[in-house]
């Protein structure tokens, strides 16, 4: 079968534990109805088995009398339709949100073949598993499995299409195609399954968004803040006729958010503004490892220390004040492109530092991560003399494409999941794959 890169795709390759990770010991358990296979026979036989590093093998911790092994392989059924919840193969403690501020150890359990192997010291798990049975599984990792179904139908199909597109492909030089995390898309395997989820996942089996007969590159984010992001403010390569900015609301309005910054954070009329979700329990329609609130409307207050630190960590420079900080151009939700950190090197020098990019700025501006880019300083004025910046922002994630807070408020409001997809994506076309 093809490994993920192109329409006829059937199996995705997933990353699951990483050498940075930096686990030397797992254990891996599963149900005695499970049709396994392994390449060392005598595991079919057992429920669990503890992995260690070992004199640069694996070592099975339960399996005293067998070798170490190079690669280990564990293989079970991962056909859509056999899935359930907690199906597959149990891991007791996989990283999910690998450097942001949510990072926390879960457990998963993931149908299709794990692939078992050391590198650089360290356990690393590649999950070969079906498309088609890795987005149903996506759809309630990246959102909660009692969401209305028709927001987790419009999730699956642009998991599908982000899948199919791998239009980024920052993982292939390691071996897999994506990761199990936010850096791509977020997959816990079959752990939060419901009948509900997955009806929604079979029913549009094979659906996909298309623009000018090609499977679009379906990005999107928790949050936009209430207006969705330009595709070329995050990312290089120009315009994406599907990623463009608009209003994420019933009314679209003139003008972008950027124009008055104060004016957009009034703005509540939004699908995913946090007055929808007042009497909406969002524990249940959010992913598990999300933490809770809607994030539409945020403030954070941020040390200079702590600027400071993340400075001398991504670039290397070594200041003894921050004085100033320029913000230089935005894109259409507000959030910015790029700014100028001033200030005063250690031998009392003024200096500046450009900082790029939505995703360095949002490593610069926290101790983890920040939630979004869109934000003014609160306390431009006095900043020179505070020892600390208050951000006032707005969104959480990059804003492009989907928004999963408004498709959610959206799918509330009753309105259909072809809809939906509709006002993230103008311009493409459901289409269903051969």
């Amino acid at each position: 079968m093809p490994i993920s890169s192109g329409l006829n795709s059937e199996i995705i390759r997933v990353g699951i534990v990483l050498p940075e990770d930096k686990i030397q010991q797992i254990t891996i358990s599963w149900s005695t109805e499970l049709e396994l296979e392994s390449n060392v026979p005598d595991i079919t036989t057992a429920q669990s088995i503890s992995l260690l590093v070992e004199h640069d093998g694996i070592g099975l911790k339960n399996f005293p009398n067998t070798s170490n092994q190079s690669t280990l392989t564990l293989s079970c059924p991962d056909q859509v339709e056999s899935l359930s919840t907690k199906y597959g193969f149990h891991i007791d403690s996989v990283v999910a949100g690998r450097g942001f501020h949510w990072e926390k150890r879960i457990e998963v359990d993931l149908p299709g073949r794990l692939e078992i192997s050391i590198q650089d010291g360290f356990l690393k798990i590649i999950n070969f598993v079906d498309v088609e049975a890795y987005v149903a599984c996506v759809a309630t990792s990246e959102m909660g499995s009692e969401a209305p179904s028709d927001l987790l139908a419009a999730q699956t199909i642009v998991a599908r299409c982000w899948s199919l597109a791998l239009a980024e492909a920052k993982h292939l030089a390691h071996g897999y195609d994506v990761c199990n995390d936010d850096c791509c898309q977020r997959y816990q395997g079959t752990s939060f399954l419901t009948e509900h989820s997955l009806k929604a996942a079979i029913e549009t089996r094979g659906e996909v968004l298309v623009y000018d007969d090609k499977v679009i590159d379906a990005r999107y984010s928790k949050n936009c803040g209430g207006m969705v992001e330009a595709y070329d403010t995050v990312w290089e390569g120009g315009k994406v006729p599907y990623l463009i900015p608009l209003w994420d609301g019933p009314i679209q309005k003139p003008g972008h958010a950027v124009d008055d910054f104060d004016t957009h954070y009034a703005y509540d009329e939004a699908y995913c503004s946090s007055k929808r979700f007042e009497n909406v329990n969002l524990g249940g329609m959010l992913g598990k490892v999300d933490v809770s609130g809607s994030y539409y409307r945020w403030e954070q207050v941020m040390a200079k220390v702590g600027i400071l630190k993340n400075l001398k960590k991504y670039t290397g420079l070594t200041w003894s004040s921050i004085d100033d900080i320029r913000i230089m151009e935005r894109g259409p939700s507000a959030r910015i492109k790029y700014l100028f950190l001033v200030g005063t090197d250690e031998n009392g020098a003024s200096v500046e530092q450009v900082v790029k990019s939505e995703y360095g700025i949002r490593q610069m501006f926290s101790d983890s991560f920040l939630y979004s880019s869109a934000f003014v300083i609160h306390n431009a004025d006095t900043l020179k003399d505070d020892d600390h910046v208050v951000l006032k922002g707005v969104g959480w994630g990059h804003g492009v494409g989907l928004c999963q807070m408004g498709a959610l408020g959206m799918a509330l409001e009753h309105i259909g999941y072809k809809e939906i997809l509709r006002h993230y994506y103008p311009g493409t076309r459901l289409a269903q794959l051969s």
